[in-house]
């Protein structure tokens, strides 16, 4: 079976279709967009993909995942709350579903994101799994399960205060981790002050930290972020690993050898645990999507349904 992924970040929308192994068969991205018109590019690009396949193919795709971010109403596919992108209530699996003539599984774009990264790392019974993209978010796993609170959605690692005197956030708060480590939030710090105009991703910015002096500190600012959000979550839930993924991840040793060292010059009583990559990197949203609507359209969960 196939399944039609859609990861929806601040910045873009990923779509794909993917198939077994987690293999993604074909791909596309698009600018996001505030609003309902969202959910229109959504209805586009599945379009766009499903038309790209043969009818063998096509016949084959089982269902659509959404990994959607704010507060969201998986059982109702319902986007509670998305501060950033203006959505309050509103309807996402059932206008979709209707678009697409398929079955729609909306998620949260964390939990699905690091859900597959924790899986595709091995399971392991205690960590700490990261996604680092616009957003930065966690989630915790103790006894090979993941602490989701009351919520459902435990794991806002980028509202954790690290600086009270820092940057204004999107929630209202000031110096939390996002504001120095979230993607936007590094290339919009670089431009206030003056940087090169021609930086548009984190990519960019981290190849200039070797001879551009503001990337490399707007580069270490986000790690001494990472650093103390994570130290911060280490000295309360002790995990026996940290495991990073997301777009930012895709730095691959420029974040992880500085964040370990920066990790343990600040440290203090805190035991360090473990920091590796996630092999994933930004595809992880769209395969835990991918997973979830497969899981979802599966043998059971289409007698439950009928």
């Amino acid at each position: 079976m196939l399944a039609l992924a859609f990861d929806v970040g601040g910045t873009s929308v990923r779509g794909a279709v993917v198939g077994a192994a987690d293999v993604v068969l074909a791909e596309s991205r698009v600018a996001t967009r505030p609003g309902p018109a969202v959910l229109d590019d959504i209805g586009r690009m599945g379009e766009e993909l499903l038309a790209g396949l043969s009818p063998t193919a096509r016949a084959g795709v089982a269902g659509v995942g959404i990994a959607f971010p704010g507060l969201v109403d998986t059982d109702a596919g319902i986007s509670r709350r998305a501060v950033n992108l203006g959505l309050v209530d509103t309807l996402v699996a059932a206008p979709l579903a209707e678009r697409l003539g398929l079955p729609v599984t909306v998620a949260h774009d964390t939990a699905a994101a690091a859900a597959a990264i924790w899986a595709d790392a091995g399971s392991p019974a205690s960590a700490l799994v990261a996604v680092l993209g616009t957003g930065v978010a966690a989630v915790t796993y103790v006894e090979g399960r993941a602490v989701v609170g009351v919520s459902g959605q435990a794991g806002e690692l980028g509202h954790l205060v690290v600086d009270p005197a820092g940057p204004p956030c999107v929630c209202g708060l000031r110096g939390c981790v996002e504001t120095r480590a979230g993607a936007r939030a590094m290339l919009e710090t670089y431009a206030s002050r003056g940087g090169d105009t021609g930086v548009t991703g984190v990519a960019d910015l981290v190849a200039r930290t070797r001879h551009d002096p503001l990337a490399a500190q707007v580069w270490s600012e986000a790690i001494t972020a990472l650093a103390d959000g994570f130290l911060a979550v280490g000295a309360l839930l002790a995990p026996g690993e940290i495991i990073l993924g997301g777009g930012v991840a895709e730095a691959g040793g420029d974040l992880l050898d500085p964040l370990r060292d920066r990790m343990r010059e600040r440290a203090g009583v805190t035991a360090v645990p473990p920091v590796r990559l996630s092999s994933l990197g930004g595809r992880a949203g769209l395969i835990g999507a991918a997973r979830l609507a497969l899981a979802a359209t599966g043998p059971e969960s289409r007698g439950k349904r009928a």
